[in-house]
């Protein structure tokens, strides 16, 4: 008895080691995690400071940038530095060169070492300044590096003094410059850049995290004529108290006009529809890929000519504080030294969002796609400004819409693919990554006979059988996770006429909305 009382005591002892150490190794990698923020967001500053004398006084410089932000070599106005510090300026010096007539060479290298992934944003700003409006003979912007909040506030430099800070739920209305690092672009070999001079001169060690990023048919960019806008920057922000954004209704079905619906091509989800209208519980895919009616219930799987697509997307406003870090937990010093305060979407550009879709298969793991799409903010929120001091503005209203987004998935053959599907969202901060799993528990339908032929409406007089799956795959370190939602075969998708059009059944959660629904291909 004495032994096993020891024994016990000792598993105790070495279970409690255990999870001590496990947080202290969690707590452990937070704390290099934070410095590593800490010393990216002092090495941007120190960047954003010295761009903001080479700005100042070189009109080459800000030529130069918004030409470069108007091609979107990665389909957003960014202007990735490792491709473009030896381009020659209309002045015949290199943009490094210009740099290095406000700040020494050590200095540069040193930055050029902290951040392989520099790049300088053009934002596009509720006063009407954007890439295409800057005019940069009459227009020295002020530099920003993205996230380097202090005390929940954001310093603005000109000329290497600071101008300005704005509090973290402020957004700048004066002409303005953005130091981060590019979410779109990964490092192949860290090593072999660290070892090639000043650090980036292998332009083939970085690659696009995703063909949506890559912008193979680079455009040369024409500047728009100039709103009229307050070119002073006011100090009266900071000391301005604002109040909370007030939100629009969120809508968790969608509803398209006849134009919408056909060039969608999801015009049979209203034949199937009315195939099925009084039949409350009935299977509009059924019609779709069966061609199964109310007494007609044996058909054939219609290969080849319809396939799922996720057409839109719609972000709630829970979602948006997620994105943009609104509900940051205070106590979570990743979040704090990286994103924090509402908004900050327009320090970032355009969201990256990743769509990773699984479906359990019989004969397999099944089904696992991934797909990122870059969506520009304006086409999922339709935003009110207020304005403060002249020159910085703050969100009065936020009202969510649907943006059209047409990710491709596969067609839905039953026989074979589980009866539901798991759809997971998430935004991209970070290119670093990591591999999880996920076990995926679902339905099969067994009603069919040879040659793909379905007999009986939704899972006729058979029993289904379930089957549960385990899915690993990569993601970002670093995301927002939006969260999942499930898509069933047996999901009604037209839900009858409305005023404009049709409305139409979404698949949701607390944070998004989308319509998954058939296309027809042929």
């Amino acid at each position: 008895m004495k032994i096993m009382k020891r024994e016990f005591i000792a598993i105790a002892v070495f279970s409690v080691c255990l999870q001590s150490c496990v947080k202290d190794e969690i707590k452990s990698s937070k704390i290099d995690q934070v410095e590593s923020f800490a010393y990216e967001n002092a090495a941007k500053e120190k960047f954003a400071i010295i761009l903001s004398k080479a700005v100042s006084s070189n009109q080459s410089m800000r030529n130069f940038i918004q030409e470069e932000a108007l091609k979107m070599m990665d389909n957003d106005y960014d202007v990735f530095y490792p491709f473009i510090k030896d381009e020659i300026l209309d002045n015949n010096l290199s943009f490094r060169d210009n740099l290095l007539k406000v700040t020494d060479q050590e200095t540069l290298n040193r930055i050029e070492g902290q951040l392989p992934l520099l790049t300088i944003y053009v934002p596009t700003l509720p006063s009407g300044f954007s890439p295409e409006t800057w005019t940069p003979r009459d227009e020295i912007p002020a530099v920003v590096a993205e996230g380097n909040y202090k005390n929940n506030e954001l310093p603005f430099f000109q000329n290497g003094e600071e101008k300005i800070k704005i509090k973290a739920n402020q957004i700048p209305g004066f002409p303005t410059l953005v130091v981060k690092s590019n979410e779109r672009i990964a490092v192949k070999n860290r090593a072999l850049l660290a070892s090639s001079g000043s650090g980036q001169n292998v332009k083939g060690n970085y690659q696009f995290i995703s063909s949506e990023f890559e912008n193979k048919e680079i455009r040369s960019g024409v500047a728009k004529a100039a709103n009229k806008r307050d070119l002073n920057i006011s100090k009266k922000a900071n000391s301005t108290s604002l109040s909370g954004v007030s939100w629009g209704e969120r809508k968790t079905t969608i509803d398209l006009d006849l134009y919408n619906i056909v060039t969608s091509g999801i015009f049979h989800t209203i034949t199937a529809y009315k195939e099925f209208e009084n039949q409350s519980d009935a299977w509009h895919r059924d019609y779709i890929y069966y061609r199964l009616q109310p007494n007609s219930t044996e058909g054939k799987f219609q290969r080849g000519l319809y396939r799922e697509f996720i057409h839109y997307l719609s972000i709630s406003e829970s979602g948006f504080n997620l994105m943009t870090n609104t509900n940051s937990d205070p106590d979570d010093p990743i979040l704090s030294q990286s994103k924090v305060g509402s908004p900050n979407f327009w320090s970032d550009g355009y969201f990256e969002l990743r769509f990773d879709v699984i479906s359990n298969a019989k004969d397999g793991v099944g089904e696992r796609f991934t797909d990122i799409k870059s969506i520009k903010p304006q086409d999922l929120f339709d935003i009110e400004y207020g304005i403060v001091g002249g020159s910085v503005y703050y969100i009065k209203k936020i009202t969510p819409k649907f943006a059209k987004v047409d990710i491709p998935l596969q067609e839905w053959d039953l026989e074979n693919l589980t009866y539901g599907w798991k759809i997971s969202v998430s935004e991209l901060d970070q290119a670093s990554t990591s591999t999880v799993s996920t076990t995926n528990t679902s339905k099969f339908a067994t009603n069919f006979g040879l040659d793909n032929i379905k007999k009986g409406l939704k899972f006729g007089a058979s029993a289904e059988i379930s089957s549960s799956k385990t899915h690993s795959y990569t993601v970002q370190n670093v995301t927002d996770e939006l969260g999942d939602v499930l898509v069933y075969f047996g999901d009604k998708l037209c839900l009858g006429k409305s005023p404009t059009g049709y409305l139409f059944n979404t698949v949701y959660n607390s944070n998004i909305s989308m319509l998954v629904a058939p296309k027809e291909i042929k």
